[in-house]
Protein backbone atom coordinates (compact mmCIF):
# COMPACT_ATOMS: atom_id res chain seq x y z
CA UNK A 1 0.00 0.00 0.00
CA UNK A 2 1.10 3.56 -0.64
CA UNK A 3 1.74 4.60 2.92
CA UNK A 4 4.47 6.65 4.53
CA UNK A 5 5.17 4.03 7.18
CA UNK A 6 5.91 1.46 4.46
CA UNK A 7 8.12 3.91 2.53
CA UNK A 8 9.97 4.77 5.70
CA UNK A 9 11.62 1.33 5.64
CA UNK A 10 13.26 2.20 2.38
CA UNK A 11 14.08 5.88 2.97
CA UNK A 12 12.97 8.58 5.34
CA UNK A 13 12.88 11.01 2.45
CA UNK A 14 10.59 8.71 0.60
CA UNK A 15 8.30 8.73 3.60
CA UNK A 16 7.95 12.51 3.38
CA UNK A 17 7.29 12.37 -0.35
CA UNK A 18 4.77 9.62 0.18
CA UNK A 19 2.92 11.59 2.86
CA UNK A 20 2.94 14.71 0.60
CA UNK A 21 1.58 12.71 -2.32
CA UNK A 22 -1.16 11.25 -0.16
CA UNK A 23 -2.01 14.75 1.15
CA UNK A 24 -2.13 16.19 -2.37
CA UNK A 25 -4.33 13.30 -3.43
CA UNK A 26 -6.66 13.91 -0.49
CA UNK A 27 -6.66 17.67 -1.22
CA UNK A 28 -7.48 17.05 -4.87
CA UNK A 29 -10.34 14.74 -3.97
CA UNK A 30 -11.60 17.17 -1.33
CA UNK A 31 -11.26 20.23 -3.58
CA UNK A 32 -13.38 18.55 -6.19
CA UNK A 33 -16.17 18.40 -3.58
CA UNK A 34 -15.59 21.68 -1.63
CA UNK A 35 -14.72 24.08 -4.45
CA UNK A 36 -18.13 23.83 -6.20
CA UNK A 37 -19.71 24.32 -2.81
CA UNK A 38 -17.58 27.42 -2.20
CA UNK A 39 -18.50 28.77 -5.58
CA UNK A 40 -22.14 28.05 -4.83
CA UNK A 41 -21.76 29.76 -1.42
CA UNK A 42 -20.30 32.85 -3.05
CA UNK A 43 -23.12 32.88 -5.57
CA UNK A 44 -25.76 32.43 -2.86
CA UNK A 45 -24.22 35.18 -0.72
CA UNK A 46 -24.43 37.51 -3.71
CA UNK A 47 -28.04 36.50 -4.28
CA UNK A 48 -28.74 36.97 -0.55
CA UNK A 49 -27.27 40.47 -0.64
CA UNK A 50 -29.31 41.31 -3.70
CA UNK A 51 -32.45 39.88 -2.03
CA UNK A 52 -31.74 41.92 1.13
CA UNK A 53 -31.38 45.06 -0.99
CA UNK A 54 -34.66 44.25 -2.70
CA UNK A 55 -36.25 43.60 0.74
CA UNK A 56 -35.04 46.97 2.03
CA UNK A 57 -36.37 48.67 -1.10
CA UNK A 58 -39.68 46.81 -0.69
CA UNK A 59 -39.86 47.92 2.97
CA UNK A 60 -39.29 51.54 1.94
CA UNK A 61 -41.95 51.23 -0.73
CA UNK A 62 -44.30 49.63 1.82
CA UNK A 63 -43.78 52.50 4.27
CA UNK A 64 -44.47 54.99 1.49
CA UNK A 65 -47.61 53.07 0.54
CA UNK A 66 -48.75 52.95 4.21
CA UNK A 67 -48.15 56.71 4.54
CA UNK A 68 -50.02 57.34 1.31
CA UNK A 69 -52.84 55.09 2.50
CA UNK A 70 -53.09 57.06 5.76
CA UNK A 71 -53.25 60.32 3.77
CA UNK A 72 -55.92 58.83 1.52
CA UNK A 73 -57.84 57.57 4.57
CA UNK A 74 -57.79 61.09 6.06
CA UNK A 75 -58.87 62.55 2.74
CA UNK A 76 -61.61 59.94 2.47
CA UNK A 77 -62.87 60.73 5.98
CA UNK A 78 -62.88 64.46 5.15
CA UNK A 79 -64.69 63.92 1.88
CA UNK A 80 -67.09 61.54 3.61
CA UNK A 81 -67.89 64.22 6.20
CA UNK A 82 -68.45 66.74 3.40
CA UNK A 83 -70.67 64.23 1.64
CA UNK A 84 -72.70 63.58 4.79
CA UNK A 85 -73.07 67.33 5.40
CA UNK A 86 -74.12 67.88 1.80
CA UNK A 87 -76.56 64.99 2.12
CA UNK A 88 -77.97 66.48 5.33
CA UNK A 89 -78.24 69.91 3.67
CA UNK A 90 -79.91 68.29 0.68
CA UNK A 91 -82.40 66.49 2.95
CA UNK A 92 -83.04 69.73 4.85
CA UNK A 93 -83.52 71.64 1.60
CA UNK A 94 -85.86 68.93 0.36
CA UNK A 95 -87.93 69.21 3.53
CA UNK A 96 -88.08 72.98 3.09
CA UNK A 97 -89.09 72.55 -0.52
CA UNK A 98 -91.80 70.10 0.53
CA UNK A 99 -93.02 72.52 3.19
CA UNK A 100 -92.87 75.42 0.73
CA UNK A 101 -94.83 73.37 -1.78
CA UNK A 102 -97.45 72.57 0.84
CA UNK A 103 -97.53 76.24 1.88
CA UNK A 104 -97.92 77.37 -1.71
CA UNK A 105 -100.69 74.86 -2.20
CA UNK A 106 -102.44 76.06 0.97
CA UNK A 107 -101.91 79.72 -0.02
CA UNK A 108 -103.49 79.02 -3.36
CA UNK A 109 -106.60 77.90 -1.50
CA UNK A 110 -106.64 81.20 0.42
CA UNK A 111 -106.10 83.40 -2.62
CA UNK A 112 -109.76 84.41 -2.85
CA UNK A 113 -110.00 85.22 0.86
CA UNK A 114 -106.76 87.20 0.81
CA UNK A 115 -107.81 89.12 -2.24
CA UNK A 116 -111.01 90.06 -0.47
CA UNK A 117 -109.06 90.97 2.70
CA UNK A 118 -106.75 93.17 0.63
CA UNK A 119 -109.72 95.01 -0.81
CA UNK A 120 -111.22 95.39 2.66
CA UNK A 121 -107.91 96.73 3.99
CA UNK A 122 -107.75 99.29 1.20
CA UNK A 123 -111.30 100.36 2.00
CA UNK A 124 -110.46 100.46 5.72
CA UNK A 125 -107.55 102.82 5.02
CA UNK A 126 -109.98 105.19 3.33
CA UNK A 127 -112.33 105.01 6.34
CA UNK A 128 -109.53 105.34 8.88
CA UNK A 129 -109.63 109.14 9.10
CA UNK A 130 -113.32 109.11 9.99
CA UNK A 131 -112.87 106.24 12.45
CA UNK A 132 -110.01 108.03 14.22
CA UNK A 133 -111.98 111.29 14.36
CA UNK A 134 -114.95 109.47 15.83
CA UNK A 135 -112.79 107.67 18.41
CA UNK A 136 -110.99 110.90 19.36
CA UNK A 137 -114.27 112.73 19.87
CA UNK A 138 -115.57 109.80 21.91
CA UNK A 139 -112.57 109.83 24.27
CA UNK A 140 -112.62 113.63 24.56
CA UNK A 141 -116.31 114.38 25.11
CA UNK A 142 -118.51 111.47 26.22
CA UNK A 143 -116.92 110.75 29.60
CA UNK A 144 -119.35 112.77 31.77
CA UNK A 145 -122.44 111.04 30.31
CA UNK A 146 -124.21 107.75 30.95
CA UNK A 147 -124.52 104.94 28.44
CA UNK A 148 -127.67 106.30 26.77
CA UNK A 149 -126.22 109.72 26.05
CA UNK A 150 -122.90 108.24 24.95
CA UNK A 151 -124.69 106.18 22.31
CA UNK A 152 -126.65 109.27 21.27
CA UNK A 153 -123.47 111.31 20.83
CA UNK A 154 -121.68 108.53 18.99
CA UNK A 155 -124.43 107.43 16.62
CA UNK A 156 -126.13 110.73 15.90
CA UNK A 157 -123.91 113.72 16.59
CA UNK A 158 -120.45 112.37 15.77
CA UNK A 159 -121.63 110.15 12.94
CA UNK A 160 -123.90 112.86 11.59
CA UNK A 161 -121.05 115.36 11.59
CA UNK A 162 -118.88 112.92 9.59
CA UNK A 163 -121.68 112.43 7.09
CA UNK A 164 -122.24 116.16 6.78
CA UNK A 165 -118.55 116.69 6.04
CA UNK A 166 -118.54 113.64 3.71
CA UNK A 167 -115.73 111.95 5.64
CA UNK A 168 -115.71 108.15 5.09
CA UNK A 169 -116.13 106.06 8.26
CA UNK A 170 -116.98 102.48 9.26
CA UNK A 171 -120.70 102.18 9.91
CA UNK A 172 -120.46 99.20 12.29
CA UNK A 173 -117.33 100.37 14.11
CA UNK A 174 -117.20 99.24 17.75
CA UNK A 175 -115.07 101.84 19.46
CA UNK A 176 -114.00 99.65 22.37
CA UNK A 177 -112.49 97.11 19.97
CA UNK A 178 -110.97 99.91 17.89
CA UNK A 179 -109.25 101.54 20.88
CA UNK A 180 -108.15 98.56 23.02
CA UNK A 181 -107.34 94.88 22.51
CA UNK A 182 -108.91 91.94 24.33
CA UNK A 183 -105.79 91.11 26.36
CA UNK A 184 -105.75 94.61 27.87
CA UNK A 185 -109.45 94.36 28.72
CA UNK A 186 -108.78 90.98 30.34
CA UNK A 187 -105.98 92.56 32.40
CA UNK A 188 -108.37 95.33 33.52
CA UNK A 189 -110.94 92.71 34.53
CA UNK A 190 -108.31 90.98 36.68
CA UNK A 191 -107.60 94.35 38.31
CA UNK A 192 -111.27 94.73 39.25
CA UNK A 193 -112.81 96.67 36.36
CA UNK A 194 -116.17 95.13 35.30
CA UNK A 195 -116.43 93.64 31.82
CA UNK A 196 -119.51 95.58 30.67
CA UNK A 197 -119.31 97.98 27.71
CA UNK A 198 -119.62 101.15 29.82
CA UNK A 199 -116.80 100.14 32.18
CA UNK A 200 -114.50 99.24 29.27
CA UNK A 201 -115.22 102.65 27.73
CA UNK A 202 -114.32 104.29 31.06
CA UNK A 203 -111.08 102.29 31.22
CA UNK A 204 -110.19 103.49 27.72
CA UNK A 205 -110.79 107.13 28.63
CA UNK A 206 -108.74 106.82 31.84
CA UNK A 207 -105.74 105.29 30.03
CA UNK A 208 -105.94 106.98 26.62
CA UNK A 209 -106.87 110.57 27.44
CA UNK A 210 -104.10 113.19 27.43
CA UNK A 211 -105.75 115.02 30.36
CA UNK A 212 -105.79 113.71 33.92
CA UNK A 213 -109.04 111.85 34.69
CA UNK A 214 -111.63 113.19 37.16
CA UNK A 215 -113.96 110.27 37.91
CA UNK A 216 -117.53 110.35 39.22
CA UNK A 217 -117.40 107.27 41.46
CA UNK A 218 -120.18 106.96 44.07
CA UNK A 219 -119.87 103.14 44.21
CA UNK A 220 -116.01 103.17 44.48
CA UNK A 221 -115.73 101.12 41.30
CA UNK A 222 -113.07 103.37 39.80
CA UNK A 223 -111.05 103.85 42.96
CA UNK A 224 -110.81 100.09 43.58
CA UNK A 225 -109.66 99.50 40.01
CA UNK A 226 -107.10 102.31 40.15
CA UNK A 227 -105.66 101.00 43.43
CA UNK A 228 -105.30 97.50 41.98
CA UNK A 229 -103.83 98.89 38.76
CA UNK A 230 -101.37 101.27 40.46
CA UNK A 231 -99.84 99.26 43.32
CA UNK A 232 -97.50 102.13 44.23
CA UNK A 233 -100.41 104.25 45.48
CA UNK A 234 -100.84 102.35 48.73
CA UNK A 235 -97.22 101.15 48.86
CA UNK A 236 -95.88 104.72 48.97
CA UNK A 237 -99.04 106.25 50.47
CA UNK A 238 -99.65 108.55 47.50
CA UNK A 239 -103.39 108.76 48.21
CA UNK A 240 -104.38 112.28 49.25
CA UNK A 241 -107.36 114.53 49.99
CA UNK A 242 -107.75 118.06 48.62
CA UNK A 243 -108.16 119.18 52.22
CA UNK A 244 -104.61 118.05 53.02
CA UNK A 245 -102.76 121.21 54.07
CA UNK A 246 -99.44 119.73 52.92
CA UNK A 247 -100.73 118.55 49.52
CA UNK A 248 -98.26 120.64 47.54
CA UNK A 249 -95.24 119.27 49.41
CA UNK A 250 -96.69 115.73 49.26
CA UNK A 251 -96.73 115.94 45.46
CA UNK A 252 -92.99 116.67 45.26
CA UNK A 253 -91.68 113.08 45.31
CA UNK A 254 -94.23 111.51 42.93
CA UNK A 255 -93.75 114.44 40.51
CA UNK A 256 -90.00 113.97 40.57
CA UNK A 257 -90.04 110.13 40.40
CA UNK A 258 -92.87 109.76 37.87
CA UNK A 259 -95.17 107.90 40.30
CA UNK A 260 -99.01 107.78 40.37
CA UNK A 261 -101.10 109.97 42.67
CA UNK A 262 -104.74 109.52 43.70
CA UNK A 263 -106.76 112.43 45.04
CA UNK A 264 -110.00 111.25 46.65
CA UNK A 265 -113.31 112.88 47.51
CA UNK A 266 -113.13 115.83 45.14
CA UNK A 267 -116.27 117.91 45.62
CA UNK A 268 -117.41 120.79 43.45
CA UNK A 269 -114.06 122.57 43.17
CA UNK A 270 -110.37 121.75 42.76
CA UNK A 271 -107.69 123.84 44.42
CA UNK A 272 -106.37 126.41 41.93
CA UNK A 273 -102.90 125.44 43.11
CA UNK A 274 -103.29 122.33 40.91
CA UNK A 275 -104.18 124.29 37.76
CA UNK A 276 -100.61 124.33 36.34
CA UNK A 277 -100.51 120.57 36.88
CA UNK A 278 -103.92 119.99 35.29
CA UNK A 279 -103.00 122.20 32.35
CA UNK A 280 -99.52 120.63 32.19
CA UNK A 281 -97.74 123.96 32.17
CA UNK A 282 -94.32 122.31 31.93
CA UNK A 283 -91.23 124.53 32.07
CA UNK A 284 -88.22 123.14 30.17
CA UNK A 285 -84.75 124.22 31.27
CA UNK A 286 -82.10 122.34 29.33
CA UNK A 287 -82.79 118.67 29.98
CA UNK A 288 -84.81 119.38 33.11
CA UNK A 289 -88.60 119.71 33.20
CA UNK A 290 -90.17 121.79 35.95
CA UNK A 291 -93.68 122.67 37.03
CA UNK A 292 -94.71 125.55 39.29
CA UNK A 293 -97.20 124.85 42.09
CA UNK A 294 -97.93 128.05 43.91
CA UNK A 295 -94.65 129.88 44.52
CA UNK A 296 -92.48 126.77 44.23
CA UNK A 297 -91.08 124.82 41.29
CA UNK A 298 -90.78 121.04 41.31
CA UNK A 299 -89.01 118.62 38.99
CA UNK A 300 -91.50 116.95 36.63
CA UNK A 301 -91.19 113.38 35.29
CA UNK A 302 -93.09 112.44 32.13
CA UNK A 303 -94.35 109.22 33.78
CA UNK A 304 -96.21 111.13 36.47
CA UNK A 305 -99.96 110.42 36.44
CA UNK A 306 -102.74 111.75 38.62
CA UNK A 307 -106.20 110.32 39.22
CA UNK A 308 -109.03 112.22 40.91
CA UNK A 309 -112.29 110.72 42.16
CA UNK A 310 -115.51 112.08 43.59
CA UNK A 311 -118.23 110.26 45.49
CA UNK A 312 -120.84 112.85 44.47
CA UNK A 313 -123.37 111.24 42.10
CA UNK A 314 -124.15 114.56 40.40
CA UNK A 315 -121.27 116.99 41.00
CA UNK A 316 -121.50 120.60 39.87
CA UNK A 317 -118.15 121.22 38.25
CA UNK A 318 -117.35 124.36 36.33
CA UNK A 319 -116.78 124.32 32.54
CA UNK A 320 -113.21 125.45 33.22
CA UNK A 321 -112.54 122.34 35.32
CA UNK A 322 -114.13 120.16 32.63
CA UNK A 323 -111.76 121.69 30.08
CA UNK A 324 -108.72 120.93 32.23
CA UNK A 325 -109.60 117.32 33.05
CA UNK A 326 -111.26 114.29 31.49
CA UNK A 327 -114.49 113.81 33.43
CA UNK A 328 -115.62 110.18 33.43
CA UNK A 329 -118.85 108.87 34.92
CA UNK A 330 -118.29 105.51 36.67
CA UNK A 331 -121.69 105.64 38.40
CA UNK A 332 -123.62 102.37 38.14
CA UNK A 333 -127.26 103.00 37.15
Amino acid sequence: MFHGDVAKGASSALQGITNWCRAMSDYTKASKIVKPKLLLLTKKEAELKEAENQLEQAKNELEAVIKKKAELDDMYAEKQAVKEKMQADANKLKRKMDQATKLIDSLADNKVRWTESSREFAAQKIRLAGDVAKASAFVSYVGPFNSEFRNLLENEYFQGDLEAKQIPYSENLKLTQFLVDESTVGEWNMQGLPNDELSVQNGIMVTRSSRFPLMIDPQSQAINWIKNREKELEEYKYIFQLTNPNLRDALKLPLMDGMPVLIENVENEVDVMLDPLLEKQIIVKGRTKLIALGDQQFDYHDNFRMYMTSRLPIPHWSPELAAKTTIIDFAVT
